[in-house]
C-alpha cells in the first residue's frame, strides 16, 4: 500500500482515539477475531482500518456496555439477521432492566441508612421509647441449628446463601430472630437465632422463614453489646406491665453496628415483637 492509499485509512491510533479505545484493546480485538484491521502492512505490521469500520467498533462498545461477553459479541456478528440480533438484544435488555431495578433498590436502602444515621447524629431518634408499627409480610433466612459456631461465622454462613448484591451495611437486615411459646424464653440467649432479611426469591432455601404482617411493638436501644440482656428485661417488663399479648415472634434488628462504627457505645438495635 502506497502513501496515497494509506491516506484513505485510519491508523490503529486514529481509530482508537475516535472511539476512546486503547491501541492495546484494538490489537486484542483483532487477535480474537472480533474487530480485525482491514489492512496490515506486511513490512511493519502496522494495522489500518477502513473508516466504515468505525460504526462496527461503536456497535461492539455498545454491546460491551450491555454486558455482552466477547464470545457473544463474536457470535452477534456471525451470520447476522434481524431475528438473531433482536433475540440477543431482548435477552440482554431483560438483564439490563433487572440491573437497573437492583441499583434502584440499592440506592433506596443506602438512602434509608443515611437518613437513619443523620437522625441519630442529630439526636432525633428516641431511645428506649416503645411504640407500635405496622409491617407488611417480610422474609428472612435464619440459622436455627446451633452448630457451636461464633455469631460472626453464623452470619457469614447465611450471607453465603444470598443471591444478590445489596450490601448488608446499607439495609439494616442483620439481627436475631425468635419464635417462642412463652415470653420467658426471650431471656435465654440460646433461644435466639441469627437472621438476615431477604426477598421472597429465597423461599426454596431451607433457612427461609416468613415474618407475618401485623402490628409490632418496637423500641430502639443503644450500646447493644454491653446491655442486651438488660434491654430484653426492659422489653419484657413493659409487655407485662401493659398487659400486651405477644404472638410468639420477635426480632432484634441491628440499625447501627460495626459496619458503620468502631465505637460500641454508638451501636443501636431495634426490638420488634408481633402483638
Amino acid at each position: 500500500m502506497n502513501q496515497e492509499q494509506k491516506k484513505k485509512y485510519l491508523s490503529i491510533k486514529e481509530m482508537g482515539q475516535r472511539r476512546g479505545v486503547s491501541s492495546k484493546t484494538l490489537r486484542y480485538y483483532d487477535s480474537i477475531g472480533i474487530f480485525k484491521a482491514d489492512y496490515v502492512d506486511p513490512d511493519t505490521g502496522y494495522r489500518y482500518y477502513d473508516p466504515q469500520q468505525y460504526e462496527k467498533l461503536g456497535t461492539i462498545l455498545e454491546l460491551r456496555s450491555l454486558n455482552f461477553s466477547l464470545n457473544e459479541i463474536k457470535g452477534y456478528f456471525t451470520e447476522r439477521n434481524m431475528k438473531k440480533s433482536v433475540d440477543m438484544l431482548k435477552e440482554h435488555y431483560k438483564l439490563l432492566e433487572e440491573e437497573i431495578r437492583s441499583k434502584q433498590r440499592l440506592a433506596e436502602t443506602i438512602k434509608e441508612k443515611i437518613d437513619f444515621i443523620d437522625k441519630v447524629i442529630d439526636n432525633n431518634i428516641e431511645l428506649e421509647k416503645f411504640s407500635f408499627e405496622d409491617f407488611p409480610e417480610r422474609f428472612i433466612i435464619n440459622k436455627s441449628d446451633k452448630s457451636g459456631e461464633s455469631v460472626a461465622l453464623e452470619f457469614m454462613h447465611l450471607e453465603g446463601h444470598l443471591h444478590e448484591t445489596a450490601p448488608i451495611l446499607a439495609s439494616d437486615r442483620i439481627g436475631f430472630y425468635m419464635d417462642f411459646d412463652d415470653i420467658s424464653e426471650m431471656e435465654n440467649m440460646d433461644n435466639w437465632h441469627t437472621m438476615i432479611m431477604c426477598s421472597e426469591e429465597m423461599k426454596n432455601s431451607r433457612h427461609f422463614c416468613v415474618l407475618p404482617a401485623g402490628k409490632y411493638l418496637c423500641a430502639y436501644f443503644k450500646d447493644y453489646t454491653a446491655d442486651r440482656d438488660l434491654f430484653i428485661k426492659m422489653f419484657l417488663e413493659y409487655v407485662k406491665f401493659n398487659d400486651i399479648k405477644l404472638k410468639g415472634i420477635m426480632i432484634q434488628q441491628f440499625k447501627i453496628d460495626v459496619t458503620v462504627t468502631d465505637d460500641p457505645k454508638e451501636t443501636i438495635i431495634e426490638f420488634q415483637a408481633l402483638v
